[in-house]
């Protein structure tokens, strides 16, 4: 079936797993750039510079502003400090600190890599987010960025936040079904593709 034909009350917890986790493991490739979506997670972080650290890619790009004024320090100027602190290099580090949500992360990124690389050249991203968001953040890429760049899911390490242990902890939870209610939501509005979806 197709995602907006989803009706969230009616899915599975296995369902929900399915749909938001996937079943896409890191296959080891190279990337252009290591594209890490918007958080406040050090776990991000982490991964972003562990990748960074096997020559995985030479760039990392933290993506994520204020959140309509929540922070007074941008999310991805606070992962480029954590990194520096890591070893990363600045000179290895980009960043795009006026987005607000992962649709403004995706399409505000678009314009740091076209200054950067130009788009044109960029064949791989290494994307980087919270497990639960790996549907939501791969839609978002590919709705809005050019049809030839492929995709790499590096989840990071969020312990509480795993597609074995998500409805075991109240806060992941929540996070889970508001995650599942926004995909479907925003897929019917248009704002995100629609795709076939195999539960």
């Amino acid at each position: 079936m197709k995602l907006s034909e989803i009706e969230v009350s009616k899915l599975s917890r296995q369902q929900i797993t399915k749909v938001l986790f996937g079943e896409e493991e890191d296959n080891g490739s190279q990337g252009d750039c290591i594209f890490t979506y918007g958080g406040k997670g050090i776990e991000r972080v982490d991964k972003a510079v562990e990748l960074y650290k096997q020559r995985r890619a030479n760039y990392i790009l933290f993506a994520g502003g204020l959140k309509y004024g929540k922070y007074t320090y941008p999310e991805a100027a606070m992962m480029r400090d954590n990194a520096l602190k890591m070893g990363v290099p600045a000179e290895s580090i980009l960043t795009e600190e006026i987005s607000n949500h992962t649709k403004e992360d995706a399409i505000a990124s678009l314009f740091v890599l076209e200054n950067k690389f130009s788009i044109h050249t960029i064949k791989n991203l290494l994307v980087v987010s919270v497990p639960f968001h790996y549907r939501r953040g791969l839609l978002s890429l590919k709705t809005y960025y050019p049809q030839w760049i492929n995709y790499t899911w590096c989840p990071a390490n969020y312990q509480e936040h795993q597609p074995d242990n998500w409805w075991q902890y109240p806060e992941s939870n929540q996070y889970v079904m508001k995650e599942i209610t926004n995909l479907v939501k925003f897929v019917r509005e248009g704002q995100l593709m629609d795709v076939e979806i195999d539960i």
